[in-house]
């Protein structure tokens, strides 16, 4: 499949299988996260896979959600690690979000499902995972085999609406 129609694939899913995701493809998911690019090459954040039932449970009530996905994958950056321009602008954010994008994409690939979870209560998370002080909690995914078939995108706006050339 090419890129771009694993793009146009790609749906957030919310209802999940009760089959573990292979190793194999999980690893590939991985893969793809650690390869995305990020400001001045310095990959300022981590990623931390959670299949442990007991663990998913008390993550989904930090984001008052039901999650029946078998892995929950959370990305956490390291603002004092991560590039920032002269102006200050700090790029943790979207380094850890490129990051999720190239892992949902290659999901997607693998016939698997996930769903970009940004509303979360960060303290909550970062105790019950035991992440360090300095890092913070980007956002989270469920993984998993879809329940649920959805047809492709179609409230996206036109390349006119979005795009200007030359000037804006």
């Amino acid at each position: 499949m090419d890129v771009l129609e694993v793009i146009k694939e790609r749906r957030s899913i919310r209802k999940y299988k009760q089959k573990v995701v292979e190793k194999e493809k999980l690893l590939k998911v991985l893969e793809a996260a650690r390869l995305a690019p990020s400001a001045m090459n310095r990959q300022p954040y981590a990623i931390v896979v959670l299949s442990d039932s007991e663990t998913i449970e008390k993550i989904s009530c930090a984001c008052n959600q039901k999650w029946d996905a078998p892995t929950i994958i959370v990305i956490c950056a390291f603002p004092k690690k991560a590039w920032a321009r002269d102006d200050g602008e700090e790029y943790w954010k979207v380094d850890a979000a490129v990051a999720m994008t190239n892992l949902s994409l290659q999901a997607c690939a693998e016939d698997l499902g996930t769903c970009w979870i940004a509303a979360f209560k960060e303290k909550e998370i970062k105790e019950i995972l035991g992440i360090e002080k300095d890092a913070r909690v980007v956002a989270m995914t469920p993984l998993g085999y879809p329940d649920e078939k959805k047809g492709l995108v179609t409230n996206r706006k036109t390349i006119d609406e979005l795009v200007r050339y030359e000037r804006w």
